[in-house]
């Protein structure tokens, strides 16, 4: 009898153990992750807006359609080591398509041109503005690093679940990993959303994305600042509920994250007040050649492929001229 409550605790203490221990695991892999000194990183992400068009005129519909299905891509190569990085990035929305390329080797900055097709070397950083100098990332590093930090704080130890070892086919092969999946309520989803507010904020390739290219498009956002518009997500959280919220974690051997997907749906409480039924967001993220040496392919810069900022203002299409505008 002794023996058989002996195993019975035992089993009992490992069950536990296996159960506590999911949260710390899962930090563990984020905090290993973000320790990554060089690989390649790709996300691909959309967003879906599905609008009340009840009393909306055809012109009015039309304009909100650009704004209805949204989506984009990123893909990093870099070394922080040898502080070499080539950043691609593409957004879609309402029929357009936006790419923009960036090569970082050591203290030498380009950018690849769209539609012109030429190269921008920045030679002299601090010749040009603040906004000029960012990689043009649809959304910074540091806003990225922001939104995990408190991504992280929300979670209990309840909400994430170890699941199946799975085998993932990647660009490095077939790789076997720990499934985690998280799941947060309503409540935690809405105070994650609040304070993403106030990180996206603050964030300036954000906002000149905005500024200069969805609120010029959209008609019900032309009249909205940057602030405006997060000021109104902030305020109508409440008028939202969260129909559909999964998170997916998939940790290989070495304890770091090569997968994730995030997929959540928001649906309106009213949607005759606030205009919108719903929408949806799906962001998926892959991490491969982990702190392996990375090979970067930088284009070869020459008189005729390359323009200064001088010529770029002379010769830039109209359509794309105000992207890369430096002025506010």
């Amino acid at each position: 009898m002794k023996k058989i409550i002996t195993v019975v605790l035992i089993l009992t203490l490992l069950l536990t153990a296996c159960n506590t221990n999911n949260l710390a695991e899962y930090k563990k892999a984020v905090d290993k992750t973000d320790q990554i000194t060089k690989g390649q990183t790709l996300g691909e992400f959309t967003l879906i807006t599905e609008f009340n068009q009840e009393g909306l005129t055809a012109e009015e519909i039309r304009e909100l359609n650009y704004i209805k299905d949204m989506n984009g891509s990123y893909s990093v190569v870099f070394d922080d080591e040898e502080e070499k990085s080539i950043i691609k990035n593409y957004l879609n929305f309402g029929g357009l398509g936006y790419d923009f390329d960036v090569y970082i080797n050591k203290e030498e900055m380009f950018m690849k041109l769209p539609v012109i097709g030429k190269y921008l070397k920045i030679d002299d950083m601090s010749s040009i503005s603040e906004d000029m100098q960012t990689e043009r990332q649809i959304v910074s590093e540091e806003t990225i690093k922001e939104f995990s930090k408190k991504w992280i704080s929300l979670m209990n130890e309840e909400d994430v679940f170890k699941g199946k070892d799975i085998v993932l086919t990647t660009p490095d092969g077939e790789v076997k990993t720990k499934e985690y999946i998280i799941k947060l309520s309503d409540e935690q989803i809405k105070a994650l959303l609040n304070d993403s507010v106030e990180i996206f904020s603050q964030d300036k390739s954000l906002k000149k994305l905005y500024e200069e290219n969805i609120s010029s498009i959209a008609e019900p956002l032309k009249d909205k600042t940057f602030e405006e518009m997060l000021s109104e997500i902030k305020n109508n959280a409440d008028k939202f509920n969260v129909e559909n919220f999964s998170y997916t974690a998939y940790v290989d051997i070495d304890g770091y994250i090569v997968n994730e997907i995030i997929d959540i749906k928001f649906g309106s409480i009213d949607s005759e007040e606030i205009g919108i039924e719903s929408f949806s967001y799906n962001l998926n993220m892959k991490n491969w050649d982990i702190n392996k040496k990375q090979n970067f392919d930088f284009p070869v810069l020459t008189d005729e492929n390359t323009v200064n900022i001088e010529e770029m203002e002379q010769n830039m299409p109209v359509a794309i001229e105000d992207y890369f505008s430096t002025n506010n």
